[in-house]
């Protein structure tokens, strides 16, 4: 479903953004102050990237100042909760990706929240690929090379996600599972600490997001050894696939959205998905974007919720086949 919706701009002749909308009491015009854009994970990772990239995109769209609130801590759930309890004026806002409205409520006993139903889908705004990146010093330079060398030595390779249930996590998992190997997880709060660690050696393995490694992977501080994607990334076609390795079916859809709490009036959340939408045709937003490997994904809010609702599904599927339990 993703991959045929990427596209390098949103189709020409969405409508121009409409009249300012009406505040849920009917009293001003909306918007008529800031809007707080949470991002549920600390500055530096490809979260805090992304959600300052939607941030510009509404902020210029609104004509009101759109301010990134990072609110990092339990995988992503502290700021999430927030914003599912925020009122629904349009006021708070925040990037949602399948770590923090997917994974997190899956295995935690009480993220205080539930990940789709208690959200207003506004809009999906990017999708993305991961890159499965070892440590320089490891003997490891392919999908091979690497379930060779964890069979030989069950457990001890430690990988890194951004936090337990996050898709970091998840595509360590969905890796073990598919080629029978072991790893041994570490969980860190945000991506930037894990890759840290990685380049130290202190870790050998993550799956991180494209927007996040990228920029290590060029550096040479890090080993790429494939996208997670199922089929190459068309912004970085250079890269195999874990399928491609000899991996089978291995595949878990990355993407970003803005969502805010339950109950939005209609007329808000239409004004900001045009804005995202034609935003999302600008140049200089996409040329923000291709470098961090990530495509623009517009659509309705009825695709956006579409979307949640079928990726919640194949992640409860995935966390019963291997049995993980809410911590």
């Amino acid at each position: 479903m993703i991959h045929r919706r990427i596209l390098p701009a949103v189709a020409a002749g969405l409508l121009a953004a409409p009249a300012r909308a009406q505040s849920p009491d009917g009293s001003a015009a909306w918007p008529n102050r800031p809007i707080r854009l949470v991002v549920p994970l600390p500055p530096g990772g490809a979260a805090d990237l992304i959600g300052r990239i939607q941030a510009q995109v509404l902020s210029d769209g609104l004509g009101v100042p759109v301010v990134v609130d990072n609110r990092p801590g339990a995988g992503s759930t502290l700021g999430t909760a927030f914003v599912a309890q925020a009122a629904p004026d349009g006021y708070t806002i925040m990037l949602a990706s399948p770590s923090s409205h997917l994974g997190a409520p899956l295995l935690m006993r009480t993220p205080g929240y539930e990940g789709v139903d208690d959200f207003t889908q506004i809009g999906s705004f990017s999708a993305g690929t991961a890159l499965v990146c070892v440590n320089n010093a490891l003997p490891i330079r392919s999908i091979p090379d690497l379930v060779a060398h964890a069979k030989a030595n069950p457990g001890r390779l430690n990988f890194g996600s951004a936090g337990a249930g996050g898709a970091n996590h998840m595509l360590g998992v969905l890796f073990m599972q598919r080629a029978g190997v072991e790893f041994t997880h570490v969980p860190y709060r945000g991506g930037a600490p894990a890759l840290a660690d990685l380049i130290a050696g202190n870790i050998q393995l993550v799956f991180d997001s494209f927007a996040g490694i990228i920029g290590a992977v060029r550096a040479g501080q890090v080993r790429a050894l494939a996208v997670t994607s199922k089929a190459r990334w068309p912004l970085a076609p250079e890269f195999p696939t874990v399928q491609e390795g000899g991996v089978p079916d291995y595949d878990l859809p990355s993407f970003s959205m803005v969502v805010g709490p339950k109950g939005i009036p209609e007329p808000i959340v239409r004004r900001m998905n045009q804005v995202i939408n034609s935003g999302l045709q600008r140049p200089e937003i996409i040329a923000r974007m291709t470098p961090l490997g990530i495509a623009p994904l517009p659509g309705t809010p009825a695709e956006a919720t579409a979307l949640m609702r079928e990726q919640r599904a194949n992640w409860q599927a995935l966390v019963r086949s291997i049995g993980l339990q809410p911590e």
